[in-house]
C-alpha cells in the first residue's frame, strides 16, 4: 500500500487541540421533572448521565404534597436547630459557634455534619423510595449516576419546591448513613458536588446573559441598615453596601415608598437586585412580609400590584442577612421570578450576619468578574466554605432558574 505525501500549510484547528465550549447554556446531564397529581407526585427522569438511553423513565410517588411539605420544612429545621441554634454544651458564657463567627476552621464539626447528612438522606428517601416500580427504577438510576461523578442537575416544578442542594445521597450502598461509625462525606451533598438549579415548566425568552452596558452594571440594594446593630451587634448591610458601590452603580433603597416606585417604574434597570432586611411570619395564618428600614410591612399581594409591567431589565435577585429570610422564596421570590426576574438566589434557613457578610461579599466578588457563571460560584463557595472554614452553611442556598448565568459584553 502506497502512502501520500503531505505539507501541511496552513493549520486551522491549532494541532487539532479540543476547541473550547463557548456555549452560553450547559447541557443538563440530569433532569428531574415533578409534576403534582391528585394523589401525589409523576417523577419524570431524563440525560445524558442515565446511559445511552438518556433514562426516560417516571414513576409515582406515593405521598400528597402536604407530607413532602411537611418533610421539607423538617430538613430546614434540623439544619436550623444543627447550626445557627446549635449552642456549645458546657461553655459559659452561652456561644453559639456558627452565629458567633464564619470560620470553624480547626473545629469539630463532624457531630453537627453528620445530623445534616442524615436529615438530607431522610428527604432523599421521602422523594424517591415512597412509590411504584417506576419511581424505584427513577431513584436506582439517580442513585447510580450522582455517584459516578459530577452533574449539571436540573429539577423542574411549579408545585414542590425543595432545598436540593441540601439533599445526600452516601457514595456507596455499604452500611446506612444511621450506622455508628457511619463517616459523613462532603461529596453525599447535592450542593457540594453538583450544580443544581431549581427551574419551571415555561420560561419563555430566558438569557443566560446580562449585557454589561457601557456604564457598567447597575445594582439595588433594598435593605434594612438597622440589621447591623442586631443583638450582638455584627456589621453585615454596610460593608456590603460600600463594597457594591466601588464596583457598581448602586441605589440604595430603606424605605416601602422607595421600593414601590421603583418596581413600578417602566424603567426600572436594576441588573441585580440585592434584600438585606427583616422577614416577618405570621404563625396563626402564614402571611409573610418584608420589612425595610421604615419599619413598613410589605406583603406579597402589594409586590405583586407592583409588578404588574414586569422587571424589564430581568435582574438576578439575591437574598442575604435579616430574619425571615427562609421565607422569602415561598412568599416573594417565585412572584419576582414568574414577573421577569431573571434568576434568584436564596437561603433555606435564616443566616447568621457575619456569615451573611462574607457569603454575600465573595459571591459578588466572582460574580461580577464577566463570563463568571453564578451557578459555579454558588457552588465553589459551598465547598470553600466547608473545606476551609468547616462551617456547612454555604450549602443553604438554593438557585433558581441560574446555573449559567453570568455577565457578558452587550
Amino acid at each position: 500500500m502506497r502512502e501520500l505525501a503531505s505539507t501541511v500549510t496552513v493549520d486551522h484547528s491549532d494541532r487539532l487541540r479540543s476547541v473550547p465550549d463557548t456555549r452560553d447554556n450547559r447541557d443538563r446531564t440530569i433532569h428531574l421533572r415533578f409534576a403534582r397529581l391528585d394523589d401525589g407526585y409523576l417523577v419524570q427522569a431524563w440525560g445524558s448521565a442515565f446511559g445511552p438511553d438518556g433514562g426516560g423513565c417516571q414513576g409515582r410517588v406515593h405521598l400528597g404534597a402536604s407530607a413532602l411539605e411537611a418533610g421539607v420544612g423538617d430538613l430546614r429545621a434540623r439544619w436550623r436547630a444543627g447550626l445557627v441554634e446549635h449552642v456549645e454544651p458546657g461553655v459559659r458564657p452561652t456561644r453559639r459557634p456558627f452565629v458567633d463567627d464564619w470560620d470553624l476552621a480547626g473545629r469539630d464539626v463532624d457531630e453537627a455534619a453528620l445530623a445534616l447528612a442524615r436529615a438530607g438522606h431522610d428527604l432523599f428517601a421521602l422523594l424517591f423510595r415512597n412509590g411504584d416500580a417506576g419511581l424505584k427504577e427513577v431513584c436506582d438510576l439517580l442513585l447510580a449516576a450522582l455517584r459516578t461523578g459530577e452533574h449539571v442537575v436540573t429539577v423542574e416544578s411549579d408545585d414542590l419546591f425543595v432545598p436540593w442542594g441540601l439533599l445526600y445521597v452516601p457514595l456507596d450502598d455499604h452500611g446506612s448513613v444511621w450506622d455508628d461509625d457511619y463517616r459523613w462525606d462532603p461529596r453525599g451533598f447535592w450542593g457540594y458536588r453538583h450544580l443544581v438549579e431549581h427551574n419551571f415548566s415555561r420560561s419563555p425568552g430566558f438569557d443566560s446573559r446580562i449585557p454589561v452596558k457601557g456604564s457598567g452594571l447597575t445594582v439595588g440594594m433594598n435593605v434594612d441598615e438597622g440589621v447591623d446593630g442586631d443583638h450582638p451587634p455584627t456589621p453585615c448591610v454596610r460593608p456590603l453596601i460600600g463594597f457594591l458601590s466601588a464596583r457598581a452603580a448602586t441605589t440604595v433603597r430603606t424605605t416601602k415608598a422607595e421600593l414601590a416606585d421603583a418596581l413600578r417604574s417602566p424603567g426600572f434597570a436594576d441588573d441585580v437586585v440585592y434584600f438585606g432586611c427583616r422577614g416577618r411570619v405570621d404563625e396563626d395564618d402564614r402571611r409573610a412580609c418584608l420589612v425595610l428600614g421604615d419599619g413598613e410591612e410589605i406583603d406579597s399581594a402589594e409586590l405583586v400590584s407592583w409588578l404588574a409591567t414586569g422587571l424589564a431589565s430581568r435582574p438576578v435577585v439575591v437574598v442575604g442577612a435579616g430574619e425571615g429570610a427562609s421565607a422569602f422564596y415561598p412568599a416573594f421570590g417565585h412572584h419576582l421570578l414568574l414577573r421577569g426576574a431573571r434568576c434568584l438566589v436564596a437561603p433555606q434557613v435564616d443566616l447568621p450576619r457575619a456569615f451573611a457578610r462574607e457569603y454575600a461579599t465573595r459571591l459578588f466578588e466572582a460574580f461580577l468578574v464577566p463570563g463568571t457563571r453564578l451557578g459555579d460560584v454558588v457552588r465553589d463557595l459551598a465547598r470553600a466554605f466547608l473545606d476551609e472554614h468547616r462551617n456547612p452553611l454555604g450549602l443553604v442556598f438554593s438557585l433558581h432558574r441560574g446555573i449559567d448565568v453570568h455577565l457578558a459584553a452587550r
